[in-house]
């Protein structure tokens, strides 16, 4: 039985490796939606027990030349549960990057609107590290470590607050096209 499973984990990471990569020599639009999804629940005994929930979903469209250059923009979604209470949050910006003929890609995000429950006018910069396959003609997906850092200025909630930073790393898995 464990050498069957160690066939088809070796079969299947073969055709990772001998699929083709995202070219850098891709001329076109490249749409990717990447998620990250959070769970956890702490119990004590006695009879308490809390759970919360973070679910962050990024929408991205550029145009990638041939040179490997991206232009583009994003536009963010997340939901925060904690308890009985949530937050729901968005943002979006600019972006520019580089995706290598190996399918390693940077890209970098200036975010110029962003909320998050009763926090406004957000903005900050974000960073992704990854890397994308082709899987079939204009399909991509991969994996990308995410870094995110968003100032809040304002506070519906508490007009004395100045600011609200939040700094964030975590990973993400993607699905795309470029067509």
């Amino acid at each position: 039985m464990s050498k069957k499973i160690f066939a088809l984990v070796a079969v299947m990471m073969t055709s990772l490796y001998a699929g083709t990569s995202l070219a850098a020599t891709a001329n076109g639009v490249m749409l990717t939606a990447n998620a990250f999804m959070y769970n956890t629940t702490v119990e004590v005994t006695p009879g308490t027990k809390s759970e919360s929930k973070v679910s962050i979903y990024d929408i991205k469209l550029g145009y990638l030349s041939g040179n490997g250059l991206y232009l583009g923009g994003i536009y963010t979604l997340r939901n925060s549960e904690a308890g009985n209470s949530s937050s729901d949050g968005n943002a979006m910006g600019a972006s520019i990057g580089y995706v290598g003929s190996s399918g390693f890609y940077v890209k970098g995000h200036y975010l110029v609107s962003a909320e998050l429950g009763d926090n406004k006018e957000g903005t900050g910069i974000q960073g992704d590290f990854g890397y994308l396959t082709n899987i079939t003609g204009a399909l991509v997906v991969g994996v990308e470590l995410t870094y995110r850092s968003i100032e809040y200025k304002k506070n519906d909630t508490a007009p004395t607050m100045e600011k609200l930073k939040q700094d964030e790393l975590f990973p993400m898995l993607t699905v795309g096209f470029v067509f």
